[in-house]
């Protein structure tokens, strides 16, 4: 999905560039073009604007932040760089959408890394061993990614500490987390949700919204939860 600020809208194309187009008239006032490996995951991270600045995963490994008047890259900084011997192997994509959360940018890659930046200068604040392709949330002190394998990991904000780690989930092919009502959810490849006690990480509820996969976070909006499945199913829930 394109993201934007009112005046000017952002969108990705599959072969690397950014575009800035007119809110108002849709005319282009700028591209941003990014090198795109000959391998890469199905799927683009979203971007995400904040004040004056677009921030963006890349599938090279890397984060961008550019400015949202001229297209102009801020910085750029690398989350997880290509290693092993065949390009299965060096996939590093930037697909879940990246986390800004004031002066901090948090970015997850399949390469194996997730790491915290400092929005204005993407300066490395911490980096930690995590693969994935779905996404982070935060609640409070703890930033809550789902890696691969479907572990849940609890990581402390500040310095990427693990607080907590969810096994019980493994292979479930889970979404990215929502935060719910101060509580943690995943969705699953059965069309279920978990409800995760974000002080531990322990699994304190379950329900399903069908038997589709959830692929894409769920929406928390007010006090209904909101989850679309791969099959086109919406569902809202709310919880008593």
């Amino acid at each position: 999905p394109p993201a934007g600020d009112g005046d000017v809208v952002v969108a990705r194309a599959g072969d690397g560039k950014i575009y800035g187009l007119s809110a108002a008239s849709g005319t282009r006032l700028w591209v941003y073009d990014s090198s795109v490996p000959n391998l890469t995951l199905r799927g683009l991270s979203m971007p995400q604007v904040s004040g004056n600045r677009v921030f963006a995963g890349l599938d090279n490994g890397r984060v961008a932040a550019l400015r949202l008047g001229d297209g102009q890259p801020a910085w750029e900084q690398v989350v997880a760089a290509p290693t092993g011997r065949n390009e299965l192997e060096r996939l590093t994509d930037v697909d879940a959408i990246v986390l800004v959360d004031g002066p901090e940018v948090f970015a997850v890659s399949f390469g194996g890394e997730i790491v915290c930046l400092a929005a204005d200068s993407g300066r490395v604040i911490w980096r930690r061993s995590v693969k994935s392709y779905s996404g982070i949330a935060r609640l409070g002190d703890l930033v809550v990614v789902t890696d691969d394998a479907g572990v849940v990991w609890g990581l402390e904000a500040q310095s990427g500490a693990a607080v907590w780690k969810n096994e019980d989930l493994a292979w479930r092919k889970l979404s990215a987390p929502a935060v719910y009502r101060g509580s943690l959810v995943v969705g699953d490849y059965k069309g279920y949700l978990h409800w995760l006690d974000p002080k531990d990480g322990r699994i304190v509820a379950r329900s399903r919204a069908g038997s589709d996969p959830i692929q894409a976070a769920p929406v928390a909006q007010s006090d209904i939860l909101y989850v679309l499945g791969t099959g086109g199913r919406l569902t809202a829930l709310r919880v008593n």
